[in-house]
């Protein structure tokens, strides 16, 4: 008797420790979410996110949110917001959604087709890249509220659909940002869901710029996974002169997941010279000729 008595007091002590520790630790978080430097609080929040609990996601959503009682705060920098949408996908839970398409309303009014080009030098390291919109060429400093925006779309198409983020989702795909019609695309992707493909398909039809085209197709393959003439017009975007182009097709392939769409890639792998493409064709030739179980 007296053993189990010891034993339950040994496990309660241990209990109220790990509590302890607990709370520490997420109030350690909040604290460093409001930091005015963006690195910390891009830490705080992968650590809320990886953390084998969702008790930190109400934080991660004020993170999103921002201050908006004092708009010129590092809380409110896009690379915040773009961070903390990436924690919530990972996290996938429904609470997010409200939130998610709140902030995107906001956000993304005030976005234009063409961000102005940022004049880059080569001691910045970044040589021969001028867009400050760029989906994948990015570094922790130029994030923009239109990448922000894009993975907040994306988000809401990895999390359980509801009426509203349907919505939301849709009217993306005509936003006059082509990045964001992009990001619609990829959402709808997110979804797994074959009822995007029409409007994907009209989609398509209406769009001109090379880079939500490719996504739009990558969409539409991935869903469809079928060697028709979608997969056709995607191997043929794999010599296109916009690496990031080239990169989504890659991508696309992917998502269709047929080996015989692997020879295509194998011939670009041949010929590219973007080192970011290059290590995407390679990763992507790999998946598809390895072997799965179904």
């Amino acid at each position: 008797m007296k053993f189990r008595y010891l034993a339950l007091l040994l496990c309660f002590v241990h209990f109220s420790v790990y509590a302890e520790k607990a709370d520490s630790f997420y109030e350690t978080q909040r604290k460093r979410l409001n930091s005015s430097n963006i690195f910390e609080i891009r830490d705080a929040i992968d650590q809320l996110t990886f953390v084998n609990s969702n008790r930190g996601i109400r934080d991660i959503l004020s993170a999103l949110e921002g201050t908006p009682n004092f708009p010129t705060s590092e809380n409110n920098a896009p690379a915040v917001k773009f961070y903390a949408a990436k924690a919530l996908a990972k996290k996938g839970e429904k609470i997010a959604v409200p939130v998610l398409i709140k902030t995107f309303q906001k956000e993304s009014t005030t976005l234009v087709e063409h961000n102005p080009p940022k004049v880059r030098k080569i001691s910045d390291g970044v040589f021969d890249r001028t867009s400050t919109s760029s989906p994948y060429f990015y570094e922790d400093g130029e994030i923009s509220m239109v990448l922000a925006c894009g993975e907040m779309l994306r988000t809401l198409g990895s999390l359980p659909i509801t009426e509203a983020s349907e919505s939301t989702i849709k009217q993306a795909l005509s936003h006059p940002n082509f990045y964001i019609r992009s990001s619609a695309a990829d959402a709808m992707y997110e979804t797994n869901s074959k009822q995007w493909l029409s409007t994907l398909s009209e989609g398509l039809g209406k769009e001109q710029v090379p880079y939500a085209k490719i996504s739009i197709l990558a969409a539409i393959v991935g869903l469809e996974r079928l060697p028709n003439q979608n997969m056709k017009s995607v191997t043929e975007m794999l010599s296109d002169q916009n690496p990031e182009v080239r990169k989504k097709a890659s991508e696309a392939l992917r998502r269709l997941d047929l080996r015989l769409s692997a020879p295509y890639l194998e011939k670009a792998i041949q010929v590219e010279n973007h080192p970011m493409v290059l290590s995407q064709m390679k990763e992507d030739y790999a998946y598809l000729i390895s072997f799965r179980t179904p």
